[in-house]
């Protein structure tokens, strides 16, 4: 009897170690499926968040799509020998909406005491890739190629991208823009901007750069830019190339189509830790016998970037030089060659306080070191000016 309970036992504890493998098998497959079903539910739940979370992200997109800037300033100068020292520049609104295909609309609006309310900059943009541009300003912060209606501030030379107070660290213009240009060059037209790495150009067709003047043609022109250290493999890409050299180009014509005048500009910038380097040259040539060119040179020295103070000193070095050639009539008989020659030559010093990035205060001496009799006998002229400005932005 022993042995056969013995031989019963020996048979049946397989036939038990296989049972109870089979529940433990297929308690794991029950486990397996739960967990997947669980793992299932869990995708669905994190696809319908990030839907969630995409829907928030459109409607804060469209809610900060509006950007809205702007600056005033207030002086204290003794430019042309005015009684008041006092005076209240311009206050300027500047205004973005970013549309999500790929249109782009934007406005500058300036309020001045003397010329009122008018549109400083107001154009719609289209970027074929690349983001959106500034109303005012540097244009290429990032590679991109848009096209551009409306007003805007033409790219000439350099100093169009420091138009407002904010972006210029002098308080006056060089003698480039003042005199040879008569200011920054502003017009309506259309424009196509590019920039791809090292290199970026401006393409336009205005108006008329002699518009004014109701000679009543068209002006077409282009830039170049080379910034040959932007490095496209940088993984912290600088916010604009730390040097840069232009070439420029502009041609005018009247109604009739002929050439009324053409303008060369070269230009120069760069920073290379706190020193900044800035220069330009133009010639301007006009139909009606007048020749024109000028250069500046400024030289900074940012005291920020040494981690000192927030504080930036220039020097600055112009010249203009004006030919006349005019005919003083149209009849041939009668027309007698009208000669004068006048020049300038400007020396500029000054600083420019930072406070928090929100507010710039500069102090500005100018000596006129040469001038011709026609600028020195106008009861405008001052041969020192002293400037003090505080610019405020929001």
């Amino acid at each position: 009897m022993t042995i056969i309970f013995l031989v019963s036992f020996l048979w049946i504890i397989p036939i038990l170690v296989l049972a109870q493998e089979s529940e433990q098998a297929l308690s794991d497959s029950e486990r397996i499926l739960n967990l997947e079903k669980k793992i299932e539910r869990l995708t669905y739940k994190i696809e319908d968040l990030e839907d969630r979370i995409g829907d928030v992200e459109n409607e804060y997109d469209e809610l900060t799509a509006l950007n809205i800037s702007g600056f005033f300033d207030v002086g204290v100068s003794n430019y042309k020998n005015k009684p008041n020292i006092f005076d209240i520049g311009f206050f300027e609104l500047d205004i973005k909406h970013d549309y999500k295909n790929n249109f782009q609309v934007a406005a500058a609006l300036v309020f001045d005491d003397d010329e009122g309310t008018y549109l400083g900059v107001g154009f719609i943009n289209y970027s074929l890739y690349g983001k959106a541009i500034a109303p005012r300003g540097r244009l290429f912060f990032d590679d991109g190629l848009h096209i551009q209606i409306g007003k805007f501030d033409v790219p000439l030379g350099n100093d169009w991208k420091h138009v407002s107070p904010v972006d210029r660290l002098t308080v006056t213009p060089p003698l480039t823009t003042e005199n040879l240009m008569e200011g920054v060059y502003n017009d309506t037209g259309m424009r196509l901007l590019f920039n791809y790495v090292a290199i970026n150009a401006s393409l336009y067709m205005t108006q008329g750069v002699e518009g004014t003047r109701s000679y009543g043609g068209n002006t077409v022109g282009i830039r170049l830019g080379l910034t040959p250290f932007s490095n496209p493999f940088s993984l912290t890409r600088q916010k604009f190339s730390n040097f840069e050299l232009g070439v420029s180009y502009l041609y005018d014509t009247d109604r009739d189509g002929e050439e009324s005048e053409n303008i060369v500009a070269f230009d120069y910038e760069s920073q290379t830790g706190p020193l900044i380097i800035r220069a330009e040259y133009y010639k301007r040539s006009k139909a009606i016998g007048v020749e024109q060119d000028g250069y500046h040179t400024m030289i900074g020295l940012d005291f920020e970037k040494m981690e000192l103070f927030p504080v930036t000193m220039y020097c600055r070095y112009g010249s203009y030089n004006e030919k006349n050639n005019i005919a003083s009539s149209t009849e041939e008989s009668t027309a007698a060659i009208i000669s004068s020659d006048e020049y300038l030559t400007r020396v500029t010093a000054g600083m420019n306080f930072n406070i928090s990035n929100i507010s710039y205060l500069k102090f500005e001496y100018q000596n006129y070191i040469h001038s011709s009799e026609g600028f020195t006998k106008s009861v405008y002229y001052s041969k020192e000016l002293y400037y003090m400005q505080l610019v405020i932005t929001f």
